[in-house]
């Protein structure tokens, strides 16, 4: 069980803290979780490389959706809005909706993040489309309603093919 002692409830640094079991800190997902195990059962230490390699591609995705979010009501159309998010992330690409594609791997939708691109070979018009998705069945999508930059069901036209950015 933790315990907690302050000799000066104004000075953090001076306190001590104990723990009965090892702490384990473990990121998944750009998730952190904080677990107590007992020592003989601790898992093997993730490599300061795999944490900042969890941490960067979690963190890349994360610009990639605000920044999509950001552009919201924008006049442009698909490939533009999905080139800025990109750029906001430090990836410059711009080309036709499949050559988005070559810039990551596919993920199932039970995998697709926020910040996943969703590639579709027809978005419901009969043309390719690329857009952003940021969670909750939902994408970013550029060149909708007089090519206005909107929030929309991801499920659209020929359905959604994640791709994870690199």
């Amino acid at each position: 069980m933790p315990v907690f002692q302050s000799r000066t409830p104004r000075h953090r640094a001076e306190s001590s803290f104990r723990l009965g079991r090892t702490a384990i800190l473990t990121a998944a997902a750009g998730a952190l979780t904080l677990s107590s195990v007992a020592p003989a059962q601790a898992a093997p230490a993730a490599t300061p490389q795999q944490l900042v390699s969890i941490q960067s591609q979690s963190s890349k995705a994360a610009t990639i959706a605000a920044a999509a979010k950001n552009q919201l009501g924008v006049v442009q159309d698909c490939t533009a809005l999905v080139t800025k998010a990109l750029r906001a992330a430090g990836i410059n690409h711009h080309g036709w909706p499949a050559s988005y594609l070559s810039l990551g791997t596919r993920v199932s939708a039970a995998q697709a993040q926020p910040g996943d691109l969703v590639y579709y070979a027809n978005g419901g018009m009969g043309f390719a489309h690329i857009a952003v998705y940021i969670g909750g069945g939902k994408a970013v999508h550029g060149g909708w309603n007089g090519n206005q930059t909107v929030i929309q069901t991801v499920h659209v036209g020929s359905g959604p093919v994640y791709i994870r950015v690199r």
